[in-house]
Parts: structure tokens; C-alpha cells; sequence
């Protein structure tokens, strides 16, 4: 990619970060004002979130059948031969909702295109393979 390809804020933006890495590395910049604190005021204490993993009655190999309420961005039932459950990637929705990889089974029972789908995790139940 040459310069001459990007637009004017491109380059600005890309210069403005090669900046602020510079000075990261460097150690100097700008800093954020000291607040000081008196007798009444306390720092808050720090807050440990405690990430809360999925806990799925599924596992690679097993068939489920999703109704359209069932996944986001759905475009109707889906049956879903599950390659992979990613709870690395699920502890963002509370344990409710868990991402899977996996291959669509179409109608006639023929494997169809691999698709990653975040799925309700209460409507997980693993189906016999027909």
C-alpha cells in the first residue's frame, strides 16, 4: 500500500499513533492530573470481575437444532453439527449465551457450509444424528 492510496485522515491518524507510541516507549507525554485526595475521600476499591464460563451439556461431534430465537442473526431453524464450543470467547454474555463453530445440516441431511453461531445456552440439548 503506498501513502498515495490513503486518504488525508489515514495519514493523519497513523501519524498521530506512531506518535503516541513514540512517546510510550520513551516514557514521556502527557500524564494524567494527580487528584488529591483529603481524609473523607477513599479510592474506590478495585473491582475483580469474575469471568462467569458457560456451562453446556454439548460437545464437538453432537447435532442441536436451534430454532430462530434460539441464535442471533438467525434466518430461520438451524441444525448444527458442532465442531468446536468456544467458551474462551462466551464469558462476555453472562453464561447465557455460548459460542459455537460448527457445520449447518441442511434439510436433506447433507452437510452445508461451516458457520460460527452464539447460541442460547438454554436451548442446548444434544440430538441423536439421523
Amino acid at each position: 500500500m503506498n501513502v498515495s492510496d490513503l486518504s488525508p485522515a489515514q495519514i493523519r491518524n497513523r501519524l498521530i499513533l506512531r506518535a503516541r507510541r513514540a512517546a510510550l516507549a520513551a516514557g514521556t507525554g502527557p500524564r494524567p492530573a494527580a487528584r488529591p485526595q483529603g481524609p473523607a475521600e477513599v479510592a474506590p476499591a478495585a473491582v475483580a470481575r469474575v469471568p462467569v464460563v458457560p456451562c453446556v451439556s454439548v460437545v464437538p461431534g453432537d447435532v442441536v437444532q436451534l430454532a430462530e430465537s434460539d441464535y442471533r442473526y438467525a434466518d430461520g431453524p438451524l441444525r448444527l453439527r458442532i465442531v468446536r464450543v468456544r467458551p474462551d470467547l462466551s464469558e462476555w454474555y453472562h453464561g447465557e449465551w455460548v459460542w459455537l463453530e460448527g457445520v449447518a445440516i441442511g434439510p436433506d441431511g447433507q452437510d452445508a457450509a461451516f458457520r460460527p453461531v452464539l447460541a442460547r445456552v438454554a436451548a442446548l440439548r444434544p440430538q441423536a444424528d439421523r
